[in-house]
């Protein structure tokens, strides 16, 4: 999915640019951005994993439209599954981290999408004879799997993601006021792996500014009024709210 210019994320090169400063290179003579992107990805990628700690909302992605071909005949010993590895266009999508929730209804149609349990950490799906409709769903093994149903079914899947690593300069920051944090733990890295007697100082500076980043990310949450989860007659288990 292309992402959409704007001046409200910083760059890839904003980050690196302050790194070199950090570690008393202004110039870059030794931490060009070339010397300094993997180190970069990698905070990025930490302070991601700190903030999807705390089911930011940073990383949701909603209305994503699969659809999970119907099954050959009606099998209780059945299931079927969407993957990395099934046929495009409906293999999961490449930023997936971990479904939230998933909805269905028969493929073709302008019905309402229907929510759909999801039996993960539940002692899997079911053995029954496949129906009309779906059901259930369960992520395991990287995939979301299903008993299969009869018919076609067009699903609405709901999801955590994962940014894409910062290739050059011009990459996009895509987590809003994160770069001291990611400048930090990036110019930590890079100071320890030359010896740099500062990098323990910056190390602590990223663990700073990224508890900032999930103290802001956790009061967010907290404003969100939040709905009890109603008892389903369905197995005992209910769909999230």
């Amino acid at each position: 999915m292309p992402v959409v210019g704007t001046t409200a994320y910083n760059t890839a090169g904003q980050i690196t640019a302050l790194v070199r400063s950090l570690l008393n290179d202004a110039a870059g003579n030794l931490f060009t951005d070339s010397v300094l992107l993997p180190y970069a990805n990698s905070a990025y990628r930490k302070v991601q994993r700190s903030l999807a700690n705390v089911q930011s909302g940073t990383f949701l992605t909603d209305n994503v439209l699969l659809v999970v071909s119907a099954v050959t005949q009606v099998d209780a010993s059945a299931q079927v599954s969407i993957t990395d590895a099934t046929a495009p266009p409906n293999q999961l999508p490449t930023d997936l981290l971990v479904p939230v929730k998933v909805w269905e209804r028969a493929n073709g149609s302008t019905n309402d999408f229907v929510e759909m349990t999801d039996l993960t950490d539940h002692d899997g799906l079911p053995s029954e004879p496949q129906g009309q409709t779906l059901r259930y769903w369960e992520w395991r093994a990287d995939g979301l799997y299903f008993l299969g149903a009869t018919q076609d079914t067009q699903i609405r899947l709901r999801y955590q993601k994962s940014y894409p690593d910062f290739t050059d300069a011009t990459s996009p920051v895509l987590i809003r006021n994160a770069q001291e944090a990611i400048a930090y733990a990036a110019a930590a890295m890079a100071g320890a792996a030359r010896g740099a007697p500062q990098a323990e100082r910056w190390d602590v500076a990223a663990a700073d500014a990224i508890e900032d980043l999930i103290a802001r990310a956790t009061q967010r949450e907290q404003q969100t009024g939040r709905r009890r989860r109603p008892f389903s007659s369905r197995g005992g288990i209910a769909p999230r709210i």
